[in-house]
């Protein structure tokens, strides 16, 4: 049998109100697709309606996640960003350890930061977030 009489012969055998999702499980249904499964799911003989709903849902949350996390290409931070957004993780991680690396580290971070913005370079304000979120234990130290 082709592929375009296949087609048709699952499309035929839908009801008449039948939707694109309707589809798609038929042919998840008949493993005419294993795009998005799981090595248990291909090599079950037969999949129930609930493994269906688990494979749709699963599909549908990960076309719901921005572009910038499924496709890394697109986000290409710059140095002051990279070197900030380290900084910044090393300043809030020794915080409560040891301080004065963090007090150092969020100096680091502020200023990669705000040489990030002055660049204009993409989510350099998270370097300085970082930094000032670190501060948090040292400002409640001197309140």
């Amino acid at each position: 049998m082709t592929i375009k009489a296949d087609a048709q012969n699952i499309v035929n055998h839908l009801p008449d109100d039948a939707s694109w999702e309707d589809l798609v499980k038929e042919l998840y249904r008949q493993k005419k697709i294993t795009l998005g499964l799981t090595d248990l799911e291909v090599v079950q003989n037969e999949l129930s309606d609930a493994d269906l709903n688990t494979i749709i849902a699963r599909l549908k949350s990960s076309n719901s996640r921005p572009d910038d996390m499924r496709n890394t290409k697109t986000y290409t931070p710059g140095n002051a960003v990279t070197l900030g957004m380290i900084a910044g993780v090393i300043a809030i991680l020794f915080s409560l350890v040891f301080p004065p690396i963090s007090w150092v580290a969020a100096a680091v971070a502020i200023t990669a930061g705000s040489f990030g913005v002055i660049r204009q370079e993409e989510k350099s304000w998270v370097p300085v977030l970082l930094a000032l979120i670190s501060l948090v234990p040292v400002i409640n130290i001197l309140t």
